[in-house]
């Protein structure tokens, strides 16, 4: 009778080796689907390229992508888009420059800076410390010092303050206020003035501009001068944006076709009739805040954060 054979037992070591090279194998397998799921994005997995996206980067946060804003657009008309309390004085002295925004009593501080370089620097020198709380006119005189009409205080008062210290100090001056020509802080519908006040050509004046004899006001974009009648005539000027007055004269600034910025020009003559082109200012932006000042024969525009020369 045949013996049955006994199978001997799997060696140990076989087992052992089996199993590793199923674990390399599976490794394998997992790596290269690793590799697939990482593999880079082809053009048709890109993002629209009509969206330009760029990054903004705040310093407590990491960057997340945004699509960037839009370039602004050139304005086509010379709108006053911008608050009143960002309306603008620019006035020039032989030995200083003084600039101004006018600000609105009890809501937006103003800000009044004064120059001692020709306007590559710029000192604050506003008045907080008195209460200041609106510009109504700024003006140089003693070629380094400068006045203005304010509000001041808690009730704003209206006053006018000298500075002798080229801002450093700020005092007022019932007579100068006596003296003094600006916009009826309460309601600019009315011009005041020494003696009586008479009613401006508009309900809301966007700039208004006293030097001797003259006295000229801008309502959406036409202006009118003041004359010995008190009726205000209306100049040749019906899309200015700025005014000043220099030695008898009315300068505008204006949007114009052959100018990217603003136009200037000197309006002179027994009627403010005779219409002299003193250049362009590129730079200046026509439907925002700007003022206009004039020194030795050139025209200068604030506008932005820079004054620039019109030429």
């Amino acid at each position: 009778m045949a013996r049955r054979r006994r199978l001997d037992p799997v060696p140990a070591k076989w087992i052992a080796g089996t199993l590793v090279a199923l674990l390399i194998v599976a490794t394998i397998v997992l790596v290269v689907l690793a590799l697939r799921s990482v593999q880079p994005t082809t053009a048709t997995d890109a993002p629209p390229t009509d969206q330009d996206y760029s990054f903004e980067v705040d310093p407590t946060t990491s960057a997340s992508p945004t699509a960037a804003a839009p370039s602004p657009s050139p304005s086509s008309s010379a709108s006053a888009a911008y608050p009143a309390a960002e309306a603008r004085f620019f006035a020039v002295g032989s030995e200083g420059w003084w600039r101004a925004t006018a600000g609105d009593c009890g809501t937006t501080a103003p800000l009044v800076e004064h120059s001692a370089d020709g306007g590559r620097t710029w000192q604050d020198v506003t008045p907080a410390y008195r209460g200041i709380g609106q510009v109504a006119s700024l003006d140089v005189f003693a070629g380094s010092e400068a006045e203005m009409v304010a509000a001041m205080g808690a009730t704003c008062e209206v006053q006018a303050l000298r500075t002798f210290t080229q801002g450093e100090f700020w005092q007022p001056y019932p007579e100068v206020l006596a003296a003094s020509r600006y916009l009826d802080l309460a309601d600019r519908a009315v011009v005041v003035l020494p003696g009586d006040d008479v009613a401006a050509p508009c309900a809301e004046p966007r700039s208004f501009r006293a030097a001797g004899d003259v006295v000229a006001v801008e309502c959406a974009g036409t202006v009118s001068v003041l004359g010995s009648d008190r009726a205000w005539q209306a100049l040749g000027a019906t899309d200015a944006v700025a005014l000043s007055i220099d030695g008898g004269t009315v300068v505008t600034a204006s949007p114009a076709d052959d100018c990217a910025g603003v136009a200037v020009t000197r309006w002179s003559g027994a009627g403010f009739d005779t219409a002299t082109p003193l250049g362009c200012a590129p730079a200046a932006d026509p439907a925002g805040p700007l003022a206009l000042a004039v020194s030795g024969g050139r025209a200068l525009v604030w506008s932005g954060d820079a004054v620039v020369t019109a030429e």
